[in-house]
This record gives C-alpha cells, structure tokens and sequence, in this order.
C-alpha cells in the first residue's frame, strides 16, 4: 500500500486544538494545516465558506525532506457545521489523490483513487480533545504502480468493509497525543501485474478486523534539528487483530508457474515505541498453506498450530544498560504424506508434528543510536552486550526433543565479549534420530559415530537415549561440560 495515500486518508481525520463552545470548520481546517506544518508540510487549498459549509478545493500539500520533495494533491473536500456545534467532513464518492516525488531530479507520479460508500465522519470536541466518530460501508483505495523505467506496473486495491473507527486527538503544550479504536467486517487486497513473459495476481483477506492505536509526539520538536527517531519524543502503541484470513497467491514466468494458497484461524500484530525501545510482535494461529513450483513434482502442504515471532531494540544512548528481546515459534508444524514419502518412503523417521522455539532477552550498553543517521556509518557494534538471558529453546522434530535455557553475563567488554554464567541442554531420542538417518543414507556412518562421541564427552546420560549437559562459562574465557574442561 503506498505510503502517500495512507497518509492522504489520515490527513482527513487529523486534528487538535483548544476546547471551544462550538466547533467550526474554520477551527478544523487550520489544525490540519498548522500540524502539518509542525512536521515540515504546507498545507493548502481554495477556501470558500457560505451557510455553515466550508468549502476546500484543490488541497494540496508540499514536502521537502533532505532533498526528496513530494507534493500530493487531495481533490476537494466540505466541513460542514452543524446545529449541536459539531462538523461533518463530507468527501465525494470517488477522490484523486496524485502524487509526484523528486529525488535528485527524478519525478515518479502516482495516483490513488480513494472511494467511498456510506461515508459520514462527524468531528465533536470535549474540553481539549477532538473526536472524531468514521464510519463507512465501504472505502477503498484503488491505485497503480508509478511509472518507473523497465518496471511492470502493478494495478490493485485496498478495500474496507464495515468501517468504525473513533480519534480522540488532544493537543497540551505542543504535546499532540492521539488515541484511536477501529473495527471492520473484512479487508481485502487485491494486487496484480502483467508483464512481458510474466504475470502476477494476488487476493488477501481478512475477516474480523479491531485495532488501536495511542500516539504522542512532541510537535515543538519536529521542526527542530532532528538527527535521529530518538529525537522526535514519540511514543506509540499500535495493535491490530483479525478473525482469520485468506491467501491465493499466482504467478508465471520463464521459470514456470507459481501458486500458493493459504488460510489462517487468527492473527495479530502489535509495534510498541518507547522511550527504551522499539518492539514489534506478529502471531499467527492454525495456519495451513499449499505451494505448487513447476520445478517440483507434488505440492508442498503444511501446517501449524502457531506462527509467532517478536523482536525488542533498544533506542538511543545511555549510560545504563537498556533490554532487547527476539522470539520465534513454530508449533506443531507438520507437512503431508506426500512430501514424507519423497525421502522417507519406507516411513523410518516418526513423522510427529515439529517445534520450533526459541526466547531470548537481554541487555546492552548502546553508545551509538541505531536510529540515527550516524548507524549507516558504524565501523563496529552499535554497543556493549551486558547480558544474555536463555529462556526458552525447544526443537522438536522427527522423534527428537532438545531443549535449552541458561543466562550469561558479559562484565569484560570488547570486540568478542567473552560470557560468564550457565546454558543447559538436554536431548532426548537424539542418538536414535541419528540411527535412523544412517539407515536412509542421509548421514554417513563414519560422520555419524563421530557425533555419538562427541555426545558422550559433552554431556551425560539420564535416561534411555536421553542426555543432558551443563555448559559453564567461567571468568577469564574458560568452558567446561558438566565439570569436564573444554577451554
């Protein structure tokens, strides 16, 4: 989806301001414009006001960012006053809004047509706060690829079906903070592309949407000098939820056709700015997808119970150690018959659902922002590892099970931080996997009976083909396995 239109669609529902008697749609207008002057965008348009209504007309808005100027124009848009002191933004049921982008003397053009049905937005104020109450049955952005040399043009919309969404924008000292709530009946996304020899067409859907968002940001900041996120003050916390989706996915070129296709019972997705951090999470739940490639003979089906993965980076600098966090699972993944009997054909391997997890958190002493322009030019790590914490590891596959956890330290920086603490590791069915895939010739004898003794000298039996070790990491550099000294 391109950004331009998102931020065009925004821009209609975007205001603050100081509590007054009744709202005008004067008072409307000029927000826009002032706060998107506050982010380095003028904002301008026609004016023409008569009985209660103000009309804007070809609404345009100029950007000039470190060279890159982009200039959108917005059609025409009504405010229109209302009795209970409150305004209607009226749109009409088709808007263009063409884009044009210039970097270093290069200009790509682009349209998107936002369309609606059953639009009515109606903006209220109580005390210092702005609300706006949206609805639509439908509003859909319809848009083509920019006109770029010896690129496919690709053509597609994003639709919304059953709108209901409500800002809540307030504005204290500069400090301009925005809470919203959204709901819709289904979203589609509908892609396509055609070019020489090649096609392209994708259908996305989802059902049962909700989302959040709580946004602040300190507007005095942003016309200041700005070298890096961290200097913006800005906080949010986004959340986005669905009721299941829908995926078919075509392509074909000199290489053959492509398909996929796939399903999902859920899913969400959450981003989180603070002042430590930036984090972003994604799930996803009972999840089947299909892929036929012309180079493979059946096609690939799988499944899974979860599909989550989540990342914490520090922001900024400080003298203290600031958290990070990265996490991943795959639960109960399994593939169909059909894939197994392509290198298992006489059933040897046990074809239980695999897992994969894996939780790590941790500290670090940041001494250069990652999100400065300063990161592109690190000769080195951004910081200093402080700690290292194991919470969880489990890999599941094929009648095998190794899990793990543990915590480091890290109290001697440099270049190859050296860790002080403990990692366990146990393993069961492992030599028995082992087994199995000498008998299939997927591992050779020799390389086999070398990873059984290595087995017997880093860990210890505790049960039928079962084994655990105890990784210590001491001062100075030294490792040992279950007292056994290996450095």
């Amino acid at each position: 989806m391109p950004k331009h239109a998102i931020a065009a669609g925004c821009a209609l529902a975007l205001c603050s301001g100081p509590a007054l008697a009744d709202l005008t749609a004067q008072d409307l207008w000029t927000d826009w414009q002032r706060i998107y002057a506050a982010m380095g965008t003028t904002m301008t348009a026609d004016e023409s006001y008569g009985g209660g209504t103000l009309t804007l007309s070809d609404i345009r808005t100029v950007a000039l960012i470190e060279g890159v100027e982009s200039t959108s124009s917005l059609g025409s848009i009504e405010l229109v006053e209302q009795d209970d002191g409150t305004v209607r933004i009226v749109l009409p049921p088709s808007m263009v809004i063409a884009t044009e982008t210039t970097v270093d003397g290069d200009t790509v053009a682009q349209d998107v047509t936002l369309e609606t049905e059953g639009w009515d937005a109606v903006v209220s104020e109580e005390g210092d706060a702005r609300i706006y109450d949206i609805t639509a049955d439908r509003m859909a952005y319809v848009f083509d690829d920019p006109e770029v040399p010896g690129a496919d043009a690709v053509s597609g919309s994003l639709d919304l079906l059953g709108l209901a969404t409500t800002y809540t924008n307030t504005e204290t000292d500069g400090a301009f903070e925005s809470v919203q709530t959204s709901t819709a009946e289904a979203m589609t996304l509908d892609l396509s592309s055609e070019g020489e020899g090649e096609t392209f067409s994708l259908a996305y859907a989802l059902s049962d949407l909700t989302a959040g968002a709580d946004v602040s940001l300190d507007l005095d900041a942003i016309g200041q000098d700005i070298k890096s996120l961290s200097d913006l003050n800005l906080l949010f916390a986004l959340t986005f939820a669905h009721g299941g989706s829908t995926t078919e996915l075509s392509a074909d070129s000199s290489d053959g056709p492509f398909a996929l296709s796939g399903t999902a019972g859920g899913g969400s997705m959450s981003v989180d700015l603070t002042p430590d951090g930036l984090g972003y999470s994604l799930s996803s739940t009972d999840a089947q997808l299909t892929v036929q490639v012309a180079a493979f003979p059946v096609p690939v089906s799988v499944s899974m119970s979860e599909l989550s993965s989540a990342f914490a980076l520090p922001m900024g600098v400080s003298d203290t150690p600031k958290p990070f966090a990265a996490s991943l699972a795959w639960r109960d993944l399994e593939v169909d018959d059909a894939i197994w009997g392509l290198f298992d054909p006489t059933g040897q391997l046990p074809r239980d659902a695999a897992t994969l997890v894996l939780d790590v958190t941790g500290t670090a002493l940041m001494t250069t922002d990652i999100f400065s322009a300063d990161a592109a030019e690190m000769a080195g790590p951004p910081g200093e590892l402080k700690s290292l914490d194991l919470n969880a590891l489990q890999l599941t596959i094929a009648g095998a099970e190794l899990l793990g956890n543990g915590a480091l330290t890290f109290p001697v920086p440099g270049p190859i931080p050296q860790p002080v603490g403990t990692i366990t590791l146990s393993l069961d069915g492992g030599l028995a996997l082992i087994d199995k895939l000498v008998a299939l010739g997927f591992l050779p004898p020799e390389q086999a009976a070398m990873a059984k003794g290595m087995a017997g000298v880093v860990a210890r039996p505790v049960g039928e083909d079962q084994l655990e070790s105890e990784i210590v990491f001491s001062e100075g550099g030294g490792i040992s396995a279950n007292g056994l000294p290996l450095q």
